[in-house]
């Protein structure tokens, strides 16, 4: 990471404007040691910076590992044929037919004879002879 937004914007006449001003208000003897420090504090936020980015690349990586290998499984198992469906249909030939086996369609239901017509009063449509 480089500080180009800092420098892009702050020319010399600013940052010599801003040590004028750090020397009257911390006064040559503390400005080295609060230099120092500043120097200090930006190099352990430097170090997290790039732990962090690190780990983050790190997930990303295992993240990306991870799909990859769920999309080979899926591929592998897309080639494996399907073994619970039979090749031919139930009813394909004469070795299906066996008298023991009961049949899938059901046995045929008796008819009984049709109804008499009803009239719309209810009276049943009686023709005499």
């Amino acid at each position: 990471m480089t500080l180009a937004f800092v420098f892009d914007s702050v020319g010399a006449g600013e940052w010599l404007l801003l040590l004028a001003v750090l020397l009257v208000v911390m006064g040559p003897k503390r400005l080295p040691g609060v230099l120092r420090k500043f120097g200090s504090q930006y190099a352990k936020f430097r170090r997290a910076a790039d732990s962090f980015k690190r780990q983050l690349m790190e997930m990303d990586t295992e993240f990306e590992r991870a799909v990859n290998s769920a999309e080979r499984e899926v591929e592998e198992a897309a080639k494996i044929p399907d073994v619970t469906q039979p090749d031919e249909p139930a009813d394909a030939g004469p070795e299906w037919d066996d008298p023991d086996v009961p049949s899938d369609t059901p046995p045929e239901m008796p008819t009984r004879p049709p109804e008499e017509p009803v009239e719309p009063d209810g009276n049943r449509d009686t023709q005499e002879p």
